[in-house]
């Protein structure tokens, strides 16, 4: 019995590391949305065009070096997802006139 307890002790505990490394992750996207939502807006599009270049750039080397490491699909389909969100929302449509 002293057994059981012991391993789901050890459960719990990674349940909770989990939840709170979750919970942070959390927080980080919410922010960084929020900063999305207020930055973007104030962009030209010549600025808009400049940052899309960039962060396609950045997106295509880190997925350039994770070809080798077994990721599962969700990962893969919310990585592309928010990506995509993020191009469009940088899309000249959305600009600041100059």
């Amino acid at each position: 019995m002293n057994q059981t307890n012991d391993a789901l002790e050890q459960m719990a505990k990674l349940v909770t590391a989990n939840t709170k490394a979750m919970s942070a992750l959390g927080a980080q996207a919410m922010v960084l949305g929020k900063f999305r939502d207020a930055a973007l807006p104030h962009l030209t599009a010549l600025q808009r065009a400049g940052i899309a270049r960039a962060f396609r750039q950045g997106i295509e080397e880190t997925m350039s070096l994770m070809d080798d490491v077994p990721l599962p699909a969700e990962y893969h389909s919310a990585m592309l997802e928010l990506t995509n969100v993020i191009l469009a929302t940088l899309g000249p449509s959305r600009a600041s006139p100059l």
